[in-house]
């Protein structure tokens, strides 16, 4: 198997960096995007074991950078929107590659801009979902007092973990619904959840299974939390999601 480093660029002329994990065969059985979270990138070690993985399966698998993560730009600036715009540069790359049928895994936030494009896009092939928040609006009233979020208004940005946001993303979310988005989207779903993630409750992983028309099935990490930092359900989460990938696209 073979790892290529690769880049595109989004709509807003951004270059991403991306890696792609070639299958032995010379014709892959078909791809697979992974979309990383808020606070992480392509070198997650969750991301790095699915898509080698996959590539064994016989599925050509690419890893990405979202234009605000990694070198590709300034976390700064990061917005969900902007992110399905990255999604879309993506998605067009690794069809000029020719991978056959194209399915998208994404993580946290990624798991939601993974639901966002899906919604837009008839020819995604099947979507999973790791601890996808389906209310991204309430992250600044989770982590906020009002007063704090009048001040990210007023000053034009605010700080999380130490990174700077700029008031982009509070606009941003605002504007987007993924309950709505949920309800269009016509290809099969696996949503993974850990049943003790303090940062997306579980009961975020039930409201999308309701919302979801088509073929869905929901996963429920028994003790697992947001990063699923017990290896056991990291390992179960990735077991589940490789099974799922290679039956809707392999």
């Amino acid at each position: 198997m073979r790892e290529e480093n690769v880049s595109f660029v989004n709509r807003r002329r951004q270059a991403l960096s991306g890696v792609l994990h070639h299958p032995e065969a010379s014709t892959p059985k078909g791809g697979v995007i992974l979309c990383h979270g808020m606070e992480s990138n392509k070198e997650s070690d969750k991301l790095v074991l699915l898509s080698r993985e996959l590539a064994r399966r016989g599925l050509l698998a690419l890893r990405f950078d979202f234009a605000c993560a990694g070198k590709s730009g300034k976390f700064e600036e990061i917005t969900y929107s902007g992110e399905v715009e990255d999604l879309q540069a993506v998605f067009a790359f690794m069809h000029d590659r020719q991978a056959g049928k194209i399915a998208i895994l994404g993580s946290s936030m990624g798991g939601t801009v993974a639901l966002l494009f899906a919604a837009q896009h008839t020819g995604v092939a099947t979507v999973v979902t790791i601890a996808a928040p389906v209310h991204p609006e309430r992250f600044a009233s989770r982590l906020l007092m009002p007063a704090q979020v009048r001040e990210w208004r007023e000053t034009g940005y605010t700080f999380y973990h130490g990174l700077r946001i700029n008031v982009s993303l509070l606009d941003d979310l605002e504007k987007i619904n993924v309950p709505e988005a949920a309800q269009k989207i016509d290809c099969p779903v696996l949503i993974l959840h850990g049943d003790e993630d303090d940062v997306v409750p579980v009961e975020e992983a039930h409201e999308l299974y309701g919302y979801l028309p088509g073929s869905k099935r929901l996963s429920l990490l028994k003790g697992a939390d947001h990063r699923l930092s017990d290896p056991a359900s990291m390992n179960q989460a990735i077991s589940e999601a490789i099974a799922w990938l290679c039956e809707h696209v392999g």
